[in-house]
């Protein structure tokens, strides 16, 4: 099969297109910029890369004819919560309007192609209600889960309008070995800096009291993989850790895992304007389609530190 996987060179995407490759599947990966292929854990190799923003509609287009895949794993989004606050429009032109060009596209030229949207859990808000089932309203509090919300939407719509068998996971937390931009692998890898000084240090954190429902990249490409074969269009699936853990406990791990002495200190430049408390996932339906995970959130922590413990080795001594 032939997989066309946008936003390929994104974390989660770089482990996807890994493990679609290990499956025997010809992948397709699409990139924004340069930049982006210096990733440690890219797989260089085994997927052919193509350079696609997805707010350009004639350039989707031109992809989707080009390659005309058997399967499409949409992933490519902004998806810093940071970067959708501070502009707004840049994140719905690439999260709506790109997945709009994409499914339109499929939609006159490849509409029988099965298609995977990485939806978020961002959508739902502040859940009325833990944990967080996928029949309780989108009630998205930031402008990156009301994009996200968006697509949800539009998937459904597109299915129910056109018949394309468009399935929407709906990920929690996911985090892993390489990802940059939450706090999980933002402290690992302030701890591995520090360790490599041989002194004590801090560690700069932000609001610690929140709690969060995590789940290993390496279990969420499997989830991801499951849902894309048995998921149905009407039918959101979550994928999480069906658990939340408070991020305060995940700094502290890390400190207990360091080399070297490190305290935590509270930046408030790190607190964002809204924050939900808690967002621990039900993961019922997705355990019915036979998914179960192989990773410990000690594992993770533990893997993603000796991650960042590798890069610093790598990097030239100042």
């Amino acid at each position: 099969m032939k997989l066309l996987i946008t936003g390929a060179s994104g974390f989660i995407g770089r482990y996807l297109a890994a493990h679609a490759v290990g499956l025997g599947h010809e992948v397709v990966g699409t990139y924004l910029s340069d930049s982006e292929l210096n990733a440690l854990d890219l797989p260089r190799r085994s997927v052919r890369w193509e350079l696609l923003d997805m707010q350009k509609r004639e350039d989707v287009d031109r992809l989707v004819r080009a390659e005309s895949p058997d399967g499409v794993f949409h992933l490519a989004a902004q998806a810093y919560a940071k970067k959708a606050w501070a502009d707004p429009a840049d994140t719905f032109r690439t999260n709506v309007l790109g997945t709009i060009y994409l499914y339109e596209s499929l939609k006159d030229h490849m509409p029988r192609a099965p298609v995977l949207l990485a939806a978020s859990g961002a959508s739902y808000g502040v859940p009325t209600r833990l944990p967080v089932s996928e029949d309780l309203p989108l009630n998205p509090t930031n402008p990156y889960g009301v994009s996200k919300a968006c697509q949800d939407m539009l998937s459904l719509q597109y299915s129910l309008n056109f018949g394309q068998r468009i399935v929407r996971a709906r990920l929690f937390g996911t985090t892993g070995p390489g990802k940059t931009g939450d706090a999980l692998n933002d402290f690992a890898r302030q701890v591995a800096a520090l360790e490599r000084t041989g002194r004590p240090g801090q560690i700069r954190v932000g609001n610690l009291d929140t709690l969060r429902d995590i789940s290993d990249i390496r279990d969420v490409v499997r989830a991801l993989w499951i849902i894309f074969e048995k998921g149905e269009p009407k039918v959101p699936v979550n994928i999480g850790a069906g658990q939340s853990y408070s991020i305060r406990w995940i700094a502290e791990q890390l400190v207990r895992l360091a080399r070297t002495p490190i305290t935590l200190a509270p930046d408030s430049n790190l607190f964002r304007p809204t924050d939900e408390p808690d967002n621990r996932a039900d993961v019922q339906r997705l355990r019915s389609l036979g998914y179960s995970p192989k990773f410990s959130l000690e594992q993770t922590l533990l893997d993603s530190l000796n991650f960042w413990r590798e890069f610093e080795l790598s990097r030239p001594s100042s």
